[in-house]
């Protein structure tokens, strides 16, 4: 009876050293398939999806006048501003929770969009007097101008759509691995944007 007894204990151990070990063994699986999912996304972490070259010509005139504005002090200048624009995200910045019980990356919020202005500037066609003459500040002042009306162009146009589009286009393929590795991408981000666009 002793030997059944210690037949049947061993079986017992033998069967939760079992469970614990595979068990174990599908956390560590399901966690390496984790960090290759997100190890993917590390790799296109600064992303930048446009680059794009706006070309402005920005003019200025200024006068100063005196004796009831019959005598006049005038000073112009145009600029022409040639920049290169970089829109990008830093999807270090995504903010990612994973569920490896489930096996689920849930995205929580997405970064923002990081725009990067190199402009090259020329002066030319300078007229000043000798009593109304630019000053550093003045041409700093007219520079700054001129840069945000470089921004106002960006944000005329279809730039900054087309790089949330791109943006998309990255995190397709990382639904597309999360899908092969049979891994489950949840949107939890405020608009919904990623479930609406990818069709989560």
């Amino acid at each position: 009876m002793k030997q059944l007894f210690s037949y049947v204990f061993i079986f017992i151990i033998g069967i939760l050293f079992a469970f614990f070990y595979f068990n174990n063994k599908e956390n560590k699986y399901q966690s390496t398939e984790a960090n290759i999912i997100l190890t993917e996304i590390k790799n296109v972490s600064k992303l930048v999806v446009t680059e794009s070259t706006f070309s402005e010509m920005y003019s200025y005139k200024e006068a100063d006048k005196y004796f009831f504005e019959t005598i006049s002090f005038d000073k112009k200048i145009i600029l022409s501003v040639n920049a290169t624009v970089q829109i990008s995200y830093d999807l270090s910045k995504m903010k990612i929770k994973t569920d490896t019980i489930n096996k689920k990356i849930i995205i929580k919020e997405l970064p923002k969009q990081e725009m990067f202005i190199s402009p090259q500037i020329s002066y030319f066609d300078v007229e000043q007097s000798t009593f109304n003459q630019f000053s550093k500040e003045d041409l700093n002042s007219i520079t700054k101008k001129s840069i945000n009306k470089i921004k106002e162009t960006i944000d005329a146009s279809s730039l900054k759509e087309q790089s949330k589009n791109r943006l998309f286009e990255e995190l397709r393929k990382i639904y597309s691995m999360a899908t092969l590795l049979d891994w489950q991408l949840v949107d939890e981000t405020e608009a919904k944007t990623i479930k609406k666009t990818l069709k989560l």
